[in-house]
């Protein structure tokens, strides 16, 4: 009995441990033939959908090594269409207030672009207006003071882009946050928050939120990869995994499982058992 005893609080001692560390990550894949919410887009210059106007938006492998799984989507312009665009973007928060985001993040590598455009994000909103998220202005040099420095833009590589606490920019009329203001209206880009309290903090909505390339002079040519897409809402994170094809659903994972270890395979199968209730 007194051995029985022993095991149980062992055991109570072990789950303690792991439900402390334990962290939980939502991914979701997204691929050609399940978008889970998302969509592909080409526009002409005028915004209206051009399908056949040579730009690519697109799952493709690589490039390189993607910050999940072997793909991400691809976005790019065809030659002489620099003014229209390529998208992938999704309305699953359509309603969302924006106030209630937790997290929003994506990352990006691009092989071609402008000189200064990487794929950027954007937040259309319930009042008409949108925000714009550019990594090219995230540093207090490109952005403003106020900016927090995520560092320059890196050709050919992945790097990952916090856009919550990012600075923006808006299309408001006057604009308020606009870096090419120089010193016309705010000026520089702004946080979402600083955004809200121009609003005065109103609670207006998403209605939907796109990653993107193009909009800019027809002559200018972009190609630029995308994956990893956090967007969090009341502290609920998703992730978005962009494929080529579908992949293994991904398995949860609870730092510290080694510690359960002395207790057997039943108790692992009692904690996987509890995990999908």
């Amino acid at each position: 009995m007194k051995r029985f005893n022993r095991r149980i609080l062992g055991f109570s001692a072990a789950l303690v441990v792991c439900s402390a560390i334990y962290v939980h990550a939502s991914i979701t894949v997204v691929t050609p033939g399940n978008m889970n919410g998302w969509s592909f887009l080409t526009t002409d210059n005028n915004g209206d959908p051009a399908p056949g106007n040579g730009n690519t938006a697109q799952m493709v492998t690589g490039p390189a090594t993607p910050p999940l799984g072997v793909g991400s989507a691809q976005l790019a312009t065809a030659s002489g269409q620099g003014d229209s665009s390529a998208q992938i973007l999704t309305t699953l928060y359509n309603g969302t207030a924006l106030s209630s985001l937790s997290s929003l993040s994506y990352s990006t590598y691009n092989t071609v672009n402008n000189g200064q455009q990487f794929p950027y994000m954007k937040i259309s909103l319930s009042d008409g207006n949108a925000l714009f998220f550019e990594p090219p202005y995230q540093t207090p040099g490109a952005g403003g003071s106020g900016v927090v420095d995520q560092g320059p833009t890196v050709m050919n590589q992945w790097q990952t882009w916090n856009a919550l606490i990012g600075g923006w920019w808006d299309n408001g009329v006057p604009p308020s946050y606009n870096p090419e203001l120089g010193g016309g209206g705010y000026g520089g880009v702004g946080t979402l928050a600083s955004y809200l309290a121009i609003l005065g903090n109103a609670d207006v909505t998403i209605t939907g939120i796109s990653l993107r390339v193009g909009y800019a002079s027809p002559e200018d040519n972009f190609n630029g990869y995308v994956d990893n897409v956090t967007i969090g809402v009341g502290g609920n994170n998703t992730t978005y995994d962009f494929e080529p094809a579908p992949v293994p659903e991904p398995t949860t994972m609870v730092a510290g499982a080694l510690l359960l270890l002395p207790f057997g395979a039943s108790t692992l199968r009692i904690l996987r058992r509890k995990q999908t209730t």
